[in-house]
């Protein structure tokens, strides 16, 4: 039983990660299997644009990892490899931020099964203005009908701003 209940939040994680879009932050890595010269490791950067060998500029930004490994594959599939056979993976995710009454505001790396109480913890804990109970997310992809609590999961790129407790 306890094994189990361990890996739901590698579970949640893993449908969450082939979901995920790529965004300014992301460090990917492309592997082209037996052509180590087509293998990159990139940071995508504000424009979201690679330049890649054959293809010219390549769209990252808002695209999943398989949506990347797809486009990469049918454009050098024939012109340039007979059968490409490519993967994409994140090597790391874009940072989130913590702000408002933490005692370290700032950006963080995020890391898989981070929540509001982790993201607290990380920012050095709450100020004597709040109790931690009252916050805001502001995601890049939202989710509709989420509801918040310490348990919450964070997501890189999101913004979390703990507030002042009411007094």
């Amino acid at each position: 039983m306890f094994i189990f209940t361990a890996l739901i939040p590698l579970a949640a994680f893993a449908q969450i990660d082939s979901s995920y879009k790529l965004g300014a932050g992301d460090k990917i890595k492309i592997v082209v299997f037996e052509e180590p010269d087509m293998s990159f490791e990139v940071t995508v950067d504000n424009t979201g644009i690679f330049t890649y060998p054959y293809l010219d500029e390549i769209r990252l930004k808002g695209k999943t990892t398989s949506e990347l490994e797809n486009e990469l594959v049918m454009g050098l599939k024939g012109r340039v490899l007979i059968n490409p056979n490519i993967a994409v993976s994140v090597i790391e995710y874009r940072p989130f931020s913590i702000g408002g009454e933490v005692k370290n505001p700032g950006n963080y790396s995020f890391e898989p099964n981070l929540t509001i109480q982790k993201a607290i913890n990380l920012a050095g804990g709450v100020t004597e203005w709040s109790n931690g109970r009252r916050f805001n997310i502001e995601r890049e992809q939202p989710i509709e009908n989420e509801r918040y609590s310490l348990d919450t999961p964070v997501y890189p790129g999101d913004v979390v701003t703990i507030l002042p407790r009411r007094f």
